[in-house]
Order: structure tokens, then sequence, then C-alpha cells
């Protein structure tokens, strides 16, 4: 794989670490043990990175990984998003005053929480802005919705089983982790399954798609997907842990460092 730069969350050993596919010796790696089920990053300037964990989210310095701001106010968090104008968004499960369901909350530029909207719903991971609204990822499909979280529609394909991020591309389609399902999926603007790809018999064995996590479409077009292995210390050698499938789908390379790293789940290419 042509070397990468990149923040990785390793959840078997709850760390996270900066590293250079091309080199072992560079970076460095930091204990989340004050930042519990880390699962979203974001770079929020040149040297900053939002990281969004179960209680809030931390803003890191790249080159050292020092904290520069926290925000840690709530239970079950699982997204953290920081928008072009300064606002965070924050989406987690019984967020606002403990109230059930699914909740997207706004904070202003000095964290101060200014709105906050909710639908049911008793599962969500990643969450991304799309176009006025949110895409929502709920177990088994995509929800679309508006921003008062109103559905719009649904994206689904047959295998999605927690599945962890959608992103809506710049053609209007959208690109899906299927999580469990261990494939990437691509829809059209129209939310029609386009394909899949990456799944178990389409890559070579030693890949072992066991869950498809974070991912990340570079510039070229390349897919840059973390295939986690599962919870625990003692994952590294089950299976390949950063994926680059080519745009239409085709495994280009893989890479591992499985002395480091036991379940890769987060990803943020630099």
């Amino acid at each position: 794989m042509p070397a990468l730069t990149l923040l990785a969350i390793d959840e078997g050993r709850q760390r996270l670490h900066l590293v250079d596919t091309g080199d072992a010796r560079a970076g460095w790696q930091c204990d989340l043990a004050d930042f519990p089920l880390a699962r979203d990053l974001q770079r929020i300037g040149r040297d900053r990175t939002l990281v969004g964990f179960e209680r809030g989210f931390v803003e890191l310095d790249i080159a050292t990984g020092a904290v520069l701001r926290a925000c840690d106010r709530w239970t079950g968090v699982t997204a953290a998003r920081r928008l072009p104008d300064g606002r965070t968004l924050v989406t987690g499960m019984n967020l606002d005053g403990g109230v059930d369901g699914i909740h997207v909350l706004t904070l202003d530029a000095d964290l101060r929480q200014v709105a906050a909207v909710r639908r049911d719903g008793d599962y969500v991971r990643l969450m991304r802005p799309a176009g006025d609204g949110y895409l929502l990822c709920t177990n088994d499909h995509i929800l679309e919705t508006d921003a008062r979280l109103r559905p719009v529609r649904k994206l689904a394909a047959p295998g999605f089983e927690h599945a962890w991020k959608a992103e809506r591309l710049p053609c209007g389609g959208t690109l899906v982790s299927a999580g469990y399902g261990g494939f990437m999926a691509r829809f059209d603007e129209e939310g029609a399954l386009v394909h899949t790809f990456g799944r178990a018999g389409q890559v070579p064995d030693d890949v072992a798609p066991h869950f498809y996590a974070t991912f990340q479409v570079l510039d070229d077009g390349r897919v840059i997907v973390a295939n986690w292995q599962g919870h625990g210390p003692d994952n590294g050698h089950k299976g390949r842990q950063l994926l680059s499938f080519g745009a239409d789908g085709t495994l280009l390379d893989t890479w591992s460092d499985p002395a480091r790293i036991s379940s890769l789940q987060g990803i943020l290419v630099l």
C-alpha cells in the first residue's frame, strides 16, 4: 500500500495512534481510558482533530496527541461532528435530559447547547450531515432524515448489521460500511443499491472481512476501510486491518500492524 499517514482508533486495546504505514517507528500512541468508546474522528484544522467518545468529544493536537479541549457531559454519544461555522453536532442515545430515543444536539462555538432534535429509535452509530438533514446508521438500514429527524428515505442492503457509517458523495450517491455484513455498499442518488464490494469471496482469504467500520474516500477516489476484528487485545492476526479499494470496488492493497494494533475501528487519513 502506498504510505499513508492516519489517525487510528484501536478499539480492542483502547488506544489512539498516529500511524505512518510506511514506517512502523513513526508516530505516537495514547491511552483512551479517559475517553472510552471513542468512535468518531474529524480533522478540524491543520493541527487539530476532534475525537468523539461515549461521553462527548475531545480535541487533540495531531502532532503530539496532547489534549487541547474536552467536552465531557453525556452518556451514550456515538458521533461528534464540527460544522464549518464552528458549531458542533453531538449524536447518540438518550442524550437530552435522559429522554429515550436518538438525539442530535447542536452546540455553539463555546460548547453551549443551543438546539436538540430527537426521534424514536434504539440504535445509532456514526451520523453525517446530508443536505439539510442527516444520515443515521440505525443497524440494518441507513435512515436519511430532514433537519427535524423526520424520515426522508431508507437505504438498505441485504446483510447490513450494525451498519457503521454512511457518507454522501459529491455525485449525490451514498457509500455505506455494512458493519458485521463485512462489505461496502454504494447507492445512487435516488437511493437504489448500485453494488457491493469487499465481501468474503471478493477479496483474498487473508483479508478476513469481519466488520467494516470507518472508511474514508480519498481525493483520488480510493476508499480506505477499517476492517475491525473483534473486542479485546489480541485480534491483530485475524485479518488485514486497513484495506484500500479503487473507486470501482477493486481491492488495491492492504496493511496491518498486529504488533501494535488489535482491532482497527476509527480512521482519519491525514
